[in-house]
């Protein structure tokens, strides 16, 4: 394509914005009555959007990893719990008072009784302690046995803290600090049919589906309101837990964008009643933000997708980006009204100069987000596709429902209806000049004389800046550690550090045993196979907080069966002694085996309780793990990696080739773009060396403040890239334009950053604002992200005043100069000197 067909093409498709902005202006309020009928239409379905945070959001069915985790389901059920700490200060025994005790069980009924969707109870009213006999064992508990005298109690505490499978499980060492492990018969992924609490149960009784009435808010409420009950005013409870943190991320999903929203909402009408001076430059964009948001939740429900944890951001994310838009059109339209007092002519004008620099930034931005939709991490992919959707809807608004609402001269209309049809003067409403409260002319002026003076300064300093931060971009780390999630302040934080610090074993990795036949686990070679395992992973009693698995009931009836003599907790010799075990065990009431073996002994876990931090931990153990058994492998059954553990160990895997994945196919799609846009490879390539910048600064900083790379964060660097290069695409077209007005580059560039220099300093400080609002959220991992963002924004804003004209005006990939206009350029830098 040569340049005169390029022009034409760009002039044809001035020309159509124009024209668009003619018919929103000549049929303004049918356009406005149109997005009514939208906003109307997608409130509707945005309103039946699921929400669900649970861990399995970010794995597709197909996964492998994920797949195997399923079959372990399948076998032993939902492995959600609540996992409630306890202590009782001032009370003489503690959890062994007869007193605390009898309350024990009451609330172990309760639990029972009044909770809905949970599996089992455990506490110590109700655990199993097995006790030799002549006939040969008793399984017994102490609610069965109940009354005992405190002598008789304390001589139980004795009993149960020589059982290793209950010490760390629901009493401590010391036995001054227990637990409750509620088992969970749901998952938070179940349908929702399945998850809404029966009419007697439910917290919101006029409405069975608000999320109080499902799993897991209902089942998490109920609980906090029977630990709250008065009997048990002695205790001190730590209410920790799969079902406590999913219920809490729930609430967060459900209420927090909202919130965000609000303050977003607040901080960018503030930026722009500062900026333009009139109300209808506040609320014609707001109105634009909430139907983007509005149709961008209703277009995911279209599509079957979920509301996740990672959406509290969307909205901060697209009124940020959606803004600019905005800006972009005000600030011409506002300067052009002005001039010519013609609100269509302001506007026809208007979008044949921004029209296309915001529909290429638009699609550059989408590109950004939808990099990120082939990651293997369904919930990063999916809200990728609904962010880029969001973007592209952002810029058909701020095309039609902006140009209507910019097309009604609100000044007239009000006059109209409150002061009658002869008040017809100030039909044309002159707005105040627009940013006329800050001289931005003057610091316009001083960076373009800047970089006149300073050119080759610029590109050395902004050369080492980029190094700095490409040897800290090479120091980041892919990790994970889901307390980070929250603030040190949160109660949700604190409570779970306390229990993980008294009893610890938050969260876990299961290791699935396959003996390849029915009661093939009952083989003591099988069995010796899983002890050798757990006794390895017990070995790191740092990390390993507690283990369990069948074995431990084996040899403890083994122990049993023999006088409780220390020297028979192992493993019997022969297979008949197993099973008889096993036999009476289950006939004398005991039914905790089968949390840790299938139904038909052909699959067993090992259930390993790590200390709550850094997945690297996990995987250091899981690795050591695998060379242990590489070494000596087994040979009577095969072993499985699985649980929430494995998972997030994938997870990581995930996270960094989606990060360099996610990366690599923006930068290229976006630089090949700037190419196309200008049809040179020399100014797409220059355009694009400043937009490195502001990812440098993001992943640079992130390594040299030792800040993981983990799922929150992943998506970080394309998304930086989509956004940035939105400013430099405003301002390297303004300036190749002027460049063909002018044929002098100093010129061109003092030009092209008066006209669009105001919009950019207003868009970037909307955007650097608008992330940090994410400061506010409840999640630490938010504000993080938030900060980061908005570092790389100020970062990009910077570089595309200093280092991006300084590389044009040593490159000229614009063509040369002529020899008088040289002259009169040189001239020019001699004057800013």
């Amino acid at each position: 394509m040569t340049d005169t067909s390029r022009n034409g093409l760009i002039e044809r498709m001035n020309s159509g914005f124009a024209a668009l902005a003619g018919v929103c202006f000549d049929y303004r309020w049918g356009v406005a009555g149109i997005c009514l009928l939208v906003f109307l239409g997608a409130g509707h379905f945005a309103e039946q959007i699921e929400i669900d945070a649970s861990y399995e959001t970010y794995f597709y069915e197909g996964d492998t990893t994920f797949l195997a985790y399923e079959a372990y389901r399948e076998d032993f059920g939902s492995d959600e719990v609540s996992y409630i700490g306890y202590e009782l200060p001032g009370v003489e025994h503690g959890p062994w008072n007869v007193a605390a005790m009898e309350a024990l069980i009451a609330l172990t009924e309760a639990l029972e009784d009044e909770v809905p969707f949970i599996y089992d109870v455990t506490t110590l009213a109700n655990a199993e302690l097995t006790i030799g006999t002549e006939d040969g064992i008793e399984v017994s508990k102490i609610k069965n046995d109940w009354p005992l005298t405190q002598a008789e109690l304390l001589e139980r505490r004795e009993a149960y803290l020589g059982k290793p499978m209950l010490v760390g499980g629901i009493i401590d060492a010391d036995a001054d600090f227990g637990a409750i492990i509620i088992d969970m018969d749901l998952s938070s992924t179940d349908s929702p049919e399945m998850i809404q609490a029966p009419i007697e149960q439910r917290m919101v009784p006029d409405d069975p589906w608000h999320l109080e009435n499902l799993y897991p808010q209902v089942t998490e409420a109920k609980i906090e309101e029977i630990l709250a009950r008065a009997e048990y005013d002695d205790y001190v409870f730590y209410h920790s837990g799969d079902v406590p943190l999913n219920a809490y991320y729930n609430r967060i999903i459900l209420t927090e964008p909202d919130f965000l929203q609000s303050i977003m909402l607040a901080v960018i009408s503030v930026i722009l009643l500062l900026a333009f001076r009139n109300l209808v430059s506040v609320i014609a964009p707001a109105l634009v933000l909430t139907l983007t948001i509005t149709v961008t939740i209703a277009m995911m429900w279209l599509i079957d997708f979920k509301i996740g944890l990672g959406f509290s951001k969307t909205p901060t994310l697209l009124m940020a980006i959606g803004v600019a838009h905005s800006v972009h059109v005000l600030s011409e339209f506002s300067t052009r009204l002005k001039v010519t007092g013609d609100r269509r002519e302001s506007l026809v004008g208007t979008m044949s100069l921004v029209g296309v620099p915001c529909l290429l930034t638009s699609v550059t931005t989408a590109v950004g987000f939808a990099s990120m939709s082939f990651v293997p991490i369904k919930s990063i992919a999916q809200g990728a596709m609904a962010d880029s959707f969001g973007v592209l809807m952002a810029f058909v608004f701020s095309m039609t429902l902006l140009m209507s609402l910019l097309s009604i001269d609100w000044l007239w209309l009000w006059r109209r209806v409150f002061s009658g049809p002869d008040s017809s003067a100030g039909r044309v409403a002159t707005p105040s000049n627009p940013t006329a409260w800050i001289p931005m002319s003057r610091i316009l002026d001083w960076v373009t004389n800047f970089n006149i003076r300073h050119r080759n300064a610029l590109i050395v300093g902004f050369g080492g800046f980029m190094v700095v931060f490409a040897f800290g971009a090479a120091r980041v780390e892919v990790d994970s550690n889901w307390l980070d999630d929250f603030w040190d302040s949160s109660p949700i934080y604190q409570t779970i550090v306390r229990v993980d610090d008294e009893m610890g074993g938050a969260t876990n990795i299961i290791y699935l045993f396959d003996s390849g036949r029915d009661d093939g686990i009952k083989d003591p070679a099988v069995l010796r196979e899983i002890e050798r395992v757990q006794m390895e992973a017990d070995k790191d009693d740092w990390l390993v907080r507690k283990s369990y698995s069948i074995v431990d009931i084996v040899k403890d009836l083994n122990q049993s069966f023999h006088g409780n003599d220390p020297a028979y907790y192992r493993i019997p010799d022969t297979r008949e002694e197993v099973a008889q075990y096993l036999l009476l065990y289950e006939s004398s009431g005991g039914e905790e085996a089968e949390e840790y073996v299938s139904s038909d002994y052909r699959h067993a876990n090992l259930e390993l309780r790590l200390r709550i931090g850094r997945t690297a931990w996990t995987e250091g153990l899981a690795d050591r793990l695998a060379a242990s058994l590489e070494k000596e492998p087994l040979e009577a059954s095969d072993i499985t990696l699985t649980g929430i553990g494995a998972l997030w160990l994938v997870l990581m895997d995930y996270i960094m080739s989606s990060n360099i994945q996610g990366f690599t196919i923006a930068f290229s799609v976006i630089t090949l773009m700037m190419i196309a846009i200008f049809r040179s490879f020399r100014i797409g390539v220059i355009s694009m060396v400043p937009n490195l910048a502001p990812v440098l600064l993001a992943m640079g900083a992130m390594g040299w403040f030792d800040i993981t790379l983990d799922y929150n964060k992943v998506s970080i660097a394309a998304i930086a890239l989509g956004i940035s290069v939105d400013d430099t695409i405003h301002l390297m077209t303004r300036f190749h334009h002027e460049f063909g007005v002018h044929q002098n580059y100093r010129k061109a560039l003092r030009a092209a950053l008066s006209d669009v220099g105001r919009a950019l300093i207003i868009t970037s400080v909307a955007l650097v604002l608008g992330f940090l609002v994410l400061m506010f959220s409840e999640l630490r991992s938010q504000g993080l992200y938030g900060v980061l963002l908005s570092g790389a924004l100020l970062t990009a804003l910077i570089a595309d005043f200093f280092f991006m004209p300084a590389l044009v005006l040593w490159l000229e990939p614009f063509g040369p100069e002529g020899k008088g206009l040289r002259e009169a350029g040189e001239f020019e830098v001699r004057e800013a000197a």
